[in-house]
Parts: C-alpha cells; sequence; structure tokens
C-alpha cells in the first residue's frame, strides 16, 4: 500500500511547457469558432473554463462569494477579473494573462438585510474590461450544466453595465473542448492509472461489516494516498437494493450482499478519470452472476461499434437494448468537467468524432439482484477506439 509521502509525489506536478503550448492552440481554436458565431469576447466564471483558457489552479472557486472571470477578446491576452487578494498568484501562475483586480465589497439590503456583496464589485470590473477593448458582443455560459461563479443579481448587474449584444457560448465552448489533445489524452490516462490504484488498494483494505461511510472514506483515502488532487464525487451502495446515486448512509455492508464502488477523481490539471466495480462478499448467486454479465456484455456490444462517425443514438440503444436503465443513458463525455457532452442516450442522433473522450456505462435493474453498472473510459480514433481505464472486470470478484 502506497505511504502518503509517494502518493503526494505521484500526482504532484505537470510539465508546464507542454500544457502552455496547448493552451496557445486552445485559445486559437476558440478565436476561430468565436468568429464564426459572431461574438467578439468570451466571458466565462466557472473552474474548468478557467482553467482551459489560462492554465492557473485554484482552490477559490470553493469561496463561493468572490467570482473568479477570465475575458478571451482575441486578439489581446486573455484578462483575469479576480479579487485583489488573488493577483499575484494569477501573475505568477497563469499562462499569458492580464489581470484585472477588484476589491469590493458593496453593502446591499435587498431583503432588508445587510449582505457584505462582491459580486457586483466583480460584474462592474468585468464590463470595465469589456468597454476597454471596445467589443460590442459578447458570449456567456448559459447553457448544458455551466455553473458560472455569478450570482443572477449580479449578472443582472453585468447585462446592465454592457450594453452591447449577449449570446449564448456554450456550444462554442463545447465545440472547443469535446475534441481532447494527445496532452489531454496522457492527463486522463495518469488520473485513470491512480483510479485502478485507488481501486486496487480498496479490495485490500474493504471488508463485510463496514458501514458505507467507512468504505466510502476507504475508496477516497486511497484515491489521496495514490496521487489525486481532488475527488469529485465517490459512490458506495451496499446492498444495490438502490440505485447508485447518493449515500453514503449508516448501512451495513453484509454477508452475501453485492457492492458498488464508484471513484470520480482529479489529478493537478483538473483532469477527470471516473469508473466503478461491482464485488459479491460470498459466492455469488445464479441470478447475481447473470446480472453481472448482462452489463459486461453491454460493454462488449458497445466497444464493438466504437469510431469516429457513429451515430450516438446507435450506440446508446445498442447498449440498452431491453435493459431498465436509471439514467436514461449509458455512458458521457469526461475531460476537465464530470460529466461532459455528448450524453450517450438513444436522443442524441449526432455522431461520435475523433478526440472525444467517453465514459460508456451500461446499467440495468436486475429483479431480485438490483441496480447494475459497469464502466470504462475510452477515447474515441478514426477507426476505433483506444481504452484509457482498465478494462471492466469480466468476472465477478469476491471481497471482503
Amino acid at each position: 500500500m502506497t505511504d502518503l509521502k509517494s502518493g503526494l509525489a505521484a500526482g504532484a506536478s505537470i510539465d508546464r511547457g507542454q500544457l502552455e503550448a496547448d493552451i496557445v492552440e486552445r485559445r486559437r481554436r476558440l478565436a476561430e469558432l468565436m468568429e464564426r458565431s459572431g461574438f467578439e469576447a468570451l466571458v466565462v466564471a466557472s473552474e474548468a473554463n478557467a482553467f482551459y483558457l489560462t492554465g492557473y489552479e485554484t482552490t477559490f472557486f470553493g469561496n463561493k462569494s468572490k467570482p473568479f472571470c477570465v475575458i478571451l477578446a482575441p486578439p489581446h491576452d486573455p484578462v483575469v477579473v479576480c479579487h485583489v487578494g488573488e493577483v499575484t498568484s494569477v501573475e505568477l501562475d497563469a499562462i499569458a494573462t492580464k489581470v484585472h483586480p477588484y476589491v469590493g465589497p458593496d453593502v446591499l439590503t435587498p431583503d432588508g438585510h445587510v449582505q457584505i456583496d462582491y459580486q457586483q464589485p466583480a460584474a462592474d470590473a468585468v464590463a470595465d474590461v469589456l468597454a476597454d477593448l471596445g467589443v460590442g458582443s459578447i458570449g456567456l455560459e448559459m447553457t448544458w450544466h455551466f455553473m458560472p461563479g455569478f450570482t443572477p443579481h449580479a449578472m443582472d448587474r453585468l447585462r446592465e453595465r454592457f450594453q452591447g449584444e449577449v449570446m449564448d457560448a456554450s456550444g462554442v465552448i463545447w465545440g472547443a473542448r469535446r475534441i481532447k489533445s494527445e496532452w489531454e489524452i496522457g492527463q486522463m490516462k495518469l488520473a485513470a492509472q491512480v483510479a485502478d490504484r485507488a481501486h486496487q488498494t480498496f479490495v485490500e483494505t474493504a471488508s463485510v461489516g463496514m458501514t458505507e461511510r467507512e468504505l466510502n472514506r476507504l475508496i477516497r483515502l486511497a484515491s489521496y494516498q495514490h496521487g489525486a488532487e481532488k475527488i469529485g464525487y465517490s459512490g458506495l451502495i451496499a446492498g444495490i437494493d438502490r440505485a447508485p446515486l447518493g449515500g453514503p448512509s449508516d448501512r451495513v455492508w453484509e454477508k452475501g450482499q453485492m457492492l458498488f464502488v464508484d471513484i470520480c477523481l482529479q489529478l493537478g490539471g483538473g483532469y477527470f478519470a471516473d469508473f466503478n466495480r461491482v464485488y459479491a462478499s460470498s459466492t455469488p448467486t445464479g441470478r447475481q452472476v447473470e446480472a453481472y454479465a448482462e452489463v459486461v456484455d453491454g460493454l462488449e456490444r458497445g466497444r464493438g461499434l466504437l469510431r469516429a462517425g457513429l451515430s450516438i443514438s446507435e450506440l446508446a440503444s445498442t447498449m440498452i437494448g431491453d435493459a431498465d436503465t436509471i439514467y436514461a443513458r449509458v455512458g458521457h463525455g469526461l475531460g476537465l468537467e464530470m460529466p461532459e457532452p455528448p450524453s450517450l442516450s438513444p436522443q442524441d442522433e449526432s455522431t461520435l468524432s475523433a478526440g472525444e473522450v467517453i465514459c460508456i456505462e451500461p446499467n440495468l435493474h436486475a429483479p431480485g439482484v438490483g441496480w447494475l453498472v459497469s464502466e470504462e473510459e475510452v477515447v474515441i480514433r478514426e477507426d476505433g477506439y483506444e481504452l484509457i481505464s482498465p478494462s471492466f472486470p469480466t468476472e465477478l470478484e469476491i471481497i471482503g
């Protein structure tokens, strides 16, 4: 089992030179997409998009009161709008950016109670930068699942101050981000290796009689020991009689029950790994073996189709078959966020492109057994696919 010091070293650094080259290419590609879509500046205030444009990592997105924004207005260098307390860190660590600080706070009393507000000063600072740049149209993160750091109140303030055209830039952003560079794919391979080692350490330490909370701490601790920077989420379901969402609870994992274990982790740089395992705690019943084989078969059917140009609807329908699926999809994109587009749903008639990283994730409800999920990460190639994560085990493993 990896000790703490070696785990810290495993996830400690990334190649800044390669990241810088990648970011230059990202900005060039986005500039082309922005020009085609008819807006002059892109304004983002979400963690993944801020890193995507600047290479700057910060834990301060955990502080919901002080927005962190990036303005991309080609041919100018991006401008970071952040609280004055973070300026020095941005200047040291962001790649080829300018910084425009805000101070604040403003004092608001919208409901009769005093609110100390940094959101409006941040929105005013963004509006000031846009005015200095002389842009007449901007794109904002408005759809898919982007959750910018601005409150609706601050967004209203920005719209009030900026008198130009405001457009939804979500499609443009995903047009760039869905296709991963080889550097990004390499980062995701490293993350998958860490997740694999975490699953292996979990197997060595988990035992029947532990609660879901105790088991959850085990998989999280193993992830950090092997080099994870952050945990997106972890899922532990003892008994699998409920769908693999929610928890953990104080329920005890009992002999005879199956166990669902999922880990979604990030290394430095923010790229995710996400795949699960399902275990038995004693010799499985014939029905348990059959149900497990069904989700393995779903993976094999999906893998047999994977290639650039494949219809997502065809892929999803093939993996679902006759299964009763809780998610109404059988996978999703993966990268700086979890999930990313596409959702592998029969309703999506678009096609896969070379360079997309997706999780193929058949899931089903087996009467008398419960909810089962199998999951692998793959990168789409022109003539097939490349497996990023370890293969999902074809045989049900007994632990505990």
